[in-house]
């Protein structure tokens, strides 16, 4: 009698094997519906990254074509050196009206 009950009876081993075999299926689905999710989500996010990249690709492109349309950088130096010469005498020419500007408003508070 003391041999039979240490020996679980085989209803009992089938039911316990029963539940892990269950068990089992269950992480099964779990892992293979993540794995779904995981595969849409990659996905969603490949189609946003083909995007970014093309919308940097026509950026690039813009930025090239400008570069070589002429976009300001191609300014000969004889042209860079008469804009030099113009801005100096623009600039010689601001300081003097900014001067009789000075006199001018000092006279007229003086006559106020």
């Amino acid at each position: 009698k003391q041999q039979s009950q240490l020996k679980p009876n085989k209803k009992q081993e089938t039911m316990s094997d029963q539940e892990k075999a269950i068990t089992e299926l269950q992480a099964r689905i779990l892992a293979l519906e993540e794995s779904k999710s995981f595969a849409a989500t990659q996905s969603e996010v490949q189609k946003v990254q083909m995007e970014m990249l093309t919308k940097l690709r026509a950026i690039r492109e813009a930025i090239v074509n400008e570069n070589k349309s002429g976009g300001g950088g191609n300014v000969s130096s004889a042209e860079m050196k008469a804009l030099q010469k113009e801005n100096t005498a623009l600039k010689a020419k601001n300081t003097k009206y900014e001067y009789r500007m000075k006199h001018l408003v000092k006279s007229v508070e003086e006559l106020s």
